[in-house]
């Protein structure tokens, strides 16, 4: 919502007002500032608890079910990664279907930000775990966070902006039509914010994030093994 409400009139068919427009910006955001209050909240907890550390996993279950939980989680926030990707680089690349096209990238820098923040914080909390049942149930409530945007547009009824989500955007500007050639330094700035998201994501998040808990218990594991320094 917060990245379609800044799209001229010509795509979606609504003639908001600016106030209208910051209204529903400010709502988007808020929710968003309510996903860093909970990995705030979640991060003081495991500061401030003595009891809290990665801890190798003791038994080929465990680490099953971590490097489960872990995947479940990648696919869960990736389309989320993904989307926000292709709203940074629509706002880039077609920035005169804006009215103002800053808070509608930021919105998508935001989603992404926010999800591979939630998904690395679920797979740091899933190693500090000494049970299979707490793996399984602390993922289901940790997983709430990358969805409460989720929860918030399905709460909406009768909104103006829930016709959004049948807009089509079509991708008219491409690489060899040089669309930022006259492009302000704004514009290409935030070109080359997405550009860096999209390669980190591609090269790195899509395929190997989720083994990042495997990559966790070994490290901790040669970490806390006497012997290992023997081997």
């Amino acid at each position: 919502m917060g990245f379609g409400v800044f799209l001229k009139k010509d795509f979606l068919g609504l003639n908001l007002s600016a106030e209208q427009q910051s209204d529903v910006f400010m709502n988007s955001l808020i929710v968003q500032m309510i996903q860093v209050i909970m990995i705030l909240c979640v991060w003081k907890y495991a500061y401030t608890n003595e009891k809290f550390a990665v801890k190798p996993a003791r038994s080929l279950d465990m680490m099953v079910a971590r490097f489960v939980a872990s995947m479940m989680m990648h696919i869960n926030v990736e389309k989320d990664v993904r989307m926000g990707i292709q709203m940074m680089k629509y706002a880039v690349n077609h920035s005169e279907n804006f009215n103002n096209v800053v808070p509608a990238f930021v919105m998508g820098l935001n989603s992404t930000i926010l999800s591979l923040i939630v998904e690395i914080n679920v797979m740091v909390i899933l190693s500090s775990l000494p049970n299979i049942l707490g793996v399984v149930m602390k993922y289901v409530s940790l997983a709430a966070i990358a969805n409460i945007p989720r929860f918030y547009y399905n709460s909406l009824v009768e909104h103006k902006m829930c016709s959004i989500k049948e807009v089509s955007l079509k991708i008219t500007n491409f690489r060899h039509n040089n669309p930022l050639k006259n492009a302000p330094c704004h514009i290409k700035l935030m070109r080359l914010i997405a550009k860096s998201w999209m390669l980190m994501f591609k090269s790195c998040s899509f395929y190997f994030m989720p083994f990042m808990a495997i990559f966790l218990n070994f490290k901790f594991m040669v970490d806390v093994n006497p012997k290992a320094g023997h081997a």
